[in-house]
């Protein structure tokens, strides 16, 4: 947030998984835990409306496979309430003005792609994805933080961005925390597009609480950001 209201994006672009929907995941979940969706949605709007005060221009809200939980449980166990219950409707993304993207569906600002993903996973994700693609492609879901590049015979570069996470690894329920800390990357990534045919690319990966963006550190310490 520090780093956005320091940086000023022109647009700013949402690429999955910022709600969770875990309590209509099929996952096993802890009794002890609050599980309703309403208290879930409660929380994401409060996040996205500190976001919508920070930003003067759009944004691009894309649903990921987690935000797709939603649409999957009114399919398999309350059909007929269909239409009732929507992620662009609970977020109030169109009340905030902001583009929607559905799971599976991708927003295109030349000459770049954003998506939540292409069905691919793992270390080698950015990689096999640009291959998959074949054009300048960013996109979540790994948790991971990458940049790679692939050029093409007829001279055509391109390249795939893979933004990292913003979650809390003590939180997660699925998966080994050791290996969460392992391979998962705190950061996000930012696009400059220079013009219809170029951009630039850039992973910033939170360390220490601490993020560099074009030469300034932000902090998440509040104290330090006093500073």
């Amino acid at each position: 947030m520090r780093a956005m209201r320091g940086w000023k994006p022109d647009v700013v672009v949402f690429i999955g998984d910022f709600g969770d929907m875990w309590s209509v995941s099929d996952h096993s979940k802890d009794p002890a835990r609050k599980d309703l969706l309403i208290d879930e949605v409660a929380a994401v709007n409060r996040e996205l409306d500190k976001v919508e005060s920070l930003i003067s221009e759009k944004a691009i809200f894309i649903e990921g496979n987690h935000e797709d939980r939603l649409r999957r449980y009114l399919w398999d166990k309350a059909p007929k309430l269909l239409g009732t219950a929507e992620v662009k409707k609970l977020y109030r993304i169109g009340e905030r003005g902001w583009k929607h993207v559905h799971y599976r569906d991708y927003h295109t600002i030349a000459p770049v792609t954003y998506t939540h993903d292409l069905g691919r996973a793992g270390v080698n994700a950015a990689r096999q994805s640009l291959l998959d693609f074949g054009g300048n492609l960013v996109f979540g879901h790994t948790h991971r933080g990458s940049v790679v590049y692939q050029g093409e015979v007829k001279g055509n570069a391109h390249f795939s961005l893979n933004v990292g996470w913003l979650g809390d690894v003590n939180e997660i329920d699925y998966m080994h925390k050791a290996r969460a800390m392992r391979d998962w990357q705190l950061g996000f990534g930012t696009v400059i597009h220079d013009g219809p045919k170029r951009a630039f690319a850039r992973f910033h990966p939170i360390v220490g609480g601490r993020v560099e963006v074009d030469g300034h550190v932000y902090s998440t310490s509040a104290d330090e950001a006093r500073r």
